[in-house]
This record gives structure tokens, sequence and C-alpha cells, in this order.
């Protein structure tokens, strides 16, 4: 059964806690804070299916109709070992490939199945923890994040995250030779004309009404901070969201204002909000961010004591992304109600 990179890491981040259930907190660095706050008890699949952690030799499969299947931690161990290497050696691959030595493990053990379900839920793994500062149980949700393949897309481009623009102090003919701009950085050098020739840019609305009230939940001001960045980014050429961060701000009191909204703004679209739903404010992921290093090590970003540092975590590790130009019709200059006016389209990914 051929899985891409992505789905290949839910798998190993799924076998290593099975045989290492004890989570490691780490800081936005990697840097290990706690080893001994979280430990795994139980992990969920979509289909009910319970695997229960009860000890460091055992690991016992309990079906949706309570079928019992006792597996070795040793044994799993080995097929997370070789899972790892195989990532390993398809670093380059792109789309689905096959692992013929886990193709065992995988009938057995997950049915045949995909470890995560629908593609549309936010949350990859749902586990069961003891939270031994606590001494409770308590079930989270969390994504996992792989280091071991392309950077994952955090906010995909949509018509909906198209960010409309207004342009003033240009005349029909400046708007003609910017469209006409073609190049392989026609973006850049669409940016670069407009503003040798005088234009003036400001930001008008979001496309999207739904997206819009999104980002008014998180922030009265967001939709303004993203579209400024957005433009600095082409202005500038600039992708890293620190880096348009000091770009945007004029001392220390802006710039701890902007991380923090856009801080809640890269919470929000990791654990909870799409751009084309309507969002309640609430968060589908609780747990935070399982992930896997590029040399396997897997560490846990608690959502649940550390808030702040997966937030400066996420502010460190994202950067918008150029999503088609053609499609979205970015620094195309059109006429509307004889005002001048243009698209650029958000999209963020993890370095």
């Amino acid at each position: 059964m051929g899985f891409n990179k992505g789905e290949w890491s839910e798998l190993y981040a799924f076998l290593t806690l099975l045989v290492e259930p004890n989570l490691s907190i780490v800081d936005e660095n990697l840097t290990l804070m706690h080893q001994n706050i979280f430990q795994v008890v139980e992990i969920r699949r979509a289909d009910h299916t319970k695997y229960r952690v009860a000890n460091d030799k055992n690991i016992t499969k309990i079906s949706p109709k309570n079928n019992q299947i006792i597996y070795l931690a040793k044994d799993i161990k080995k097929q997370k070992n070789i899972l790892l290497d195989k990532i390993v050696m398809h670093t380059k691959s792109k789309g689905s490939f096959e692992i013929e030595e886990l193709q065992a493990l995988i009938d057995d053990l997950l049915d045949g199945q995909k470890f995560k379900g629908s593609s549309r839920v936010k949350g990859d793994l749902e586990v069961v923890v003891l939270d031994k500062q606590r001494a409770s149980h308590f079930d989270l949700n969390y994504n996992i994040k792989s280091n071991l393949g392309s950077p994952p897309t955090l906010l995909n481009a949509s018509n909906h995250t198209n960010f409309i623009y207004e342009i003033d102090n240009i005349d029909d003919t400046i708007m003609q030779q910017s469209n006409a701009i073609k190049s392989r950085k026609k973006l850049l050098e669409r940016c670069a004309f407009l503003t040798q020739k005088g234009a003036r840019f400001s930001f008008s609305h979001i496309q999207s009404d739904t997206f819009a009230h999104n980002l008014k939940l998180i922030d009265s001001d967001l939709d303004k901070i993203l579209a400024n960045m957005l433009l600095l980014s082409y202005q500038k050429n600039q992708k890293g969201i620190e880096e348009l961060i000091a770009l945007s701000v004029q001392n220390k009191n802006e710039h701890l204002f902007y991380k923090k909204k856009i801080g809640d703004f890269a919470n929000a679209i990791t654990f909870g909000m799409r751009a084309s739903e309507l969002w309640n404010g609430d968060n589908e992921v609780n747990g935070g961010i399982i992930l896997v290093s590029n040399s396997g090590k897997v560490y846990l970003l608690d959502l649940i004591y550390y808030k702040s540092v997966v937030d400066r975590y996420l502010i460190d590790n994202i950067k918008l992304d150029s999503p088609s130009s053609k499609r979205y019709k970015m620094f195309e200059i059109y006429k509307e109600g004889g005002r001048y006016y243009f698209k650029l389209n958000l999209q963020i990914r993890f370095k």
C-alpha cells in the first residue's frame, strides 16, 4: 500500500509513541524542557480502534467490537526503525511510494488502512494521556509535523484568501504596462514598476466575507496587519514571518503587538480555523504538535502548559508562500467604478 511522505511520517510518529510513551516536551529551539509530564496511555483511530500502552513490553489493540490482539513492543520498535530508514531513503521522492517490509504491519496493526482518517480533520492523532502533574487522564488531539519530508502547508491558497488592494496615482497606460510584464519574477517586477511610477497602494478588503469574519474573531485589525505583511513580502522580496513583522513595525511596542496577533493567527490556522468555513473561535486540536525531527526524534510542542512556546515556534518556522499568480490573478490590475485594484493571495507553509 502506497503512502506519501507525510502519511509515512504520521505512521512513524504513531509507532514511536506506542513504544516511547513518555512525551518529550521541547521549546521553540527544540531544547528539552520536560520528559515526565505526559505519558501516552492509549491512541485512538478514527474508526474507534484503540491501542493501549499498558507497559514497556506490550501494546494491546482493541477493535470497535472489543476484540483484542497483543503486540510485543520490541517487534513494533523494529518496524519503526525500518520505517525511519525507508523514509530517509525516499527523501527526494514525490507522491506515494510503497514500503514492502511494512505491508504486513499495515495489514495487521492498521487493518490495511492509513493511520489518519479524513484530511478534513485538523488533528492527526487522538491520544489519552496521563498528566502526572495533575494525576489525571485527558483526551487530547495533536497535529503531526515532520521534518523528514516536504514542509507542509498551513493555510492553503483559495479564493477565500484573496486580499484586494486599491491603487492610486496611476492611469490606464500604467495599468496596461504593468499587466504586460510576464517574466518569471513578474510579481516582484510589477510591484517595482508600479512603485517607480509613483503608485500608492492601500488595502481595500478581503474577498471572502467568511475569512474576514474568522480573522476578526482573532483581532479586529488582523486583516490590515496581514494585508500589510503580504504586500511587504513583494515590496521587500521577503517571505519569513519574523522578518516581515520586523519590517512592519516602528518600535518595540508595535513589535510585541504584531508578534502576539500573528502568533494567535498562526495558532488558529494550525489547530482549528479554515479560511473557507465560518469559525467559532474553538480549536479542534488541544494538545499541540507532535514533531518528528530530521533525525527521527519525536518531540512535543505542548499547548496545555506552553502555548506561548508553540506560538513562538510557529512564528519562527512558517513563511508566506507564493501560489499560482495566474490562477489568482495576482498583481493583475483591473478597474471597477473608475478605480484601480489588484489581488494578492495569502498562502502559508512551514519553512
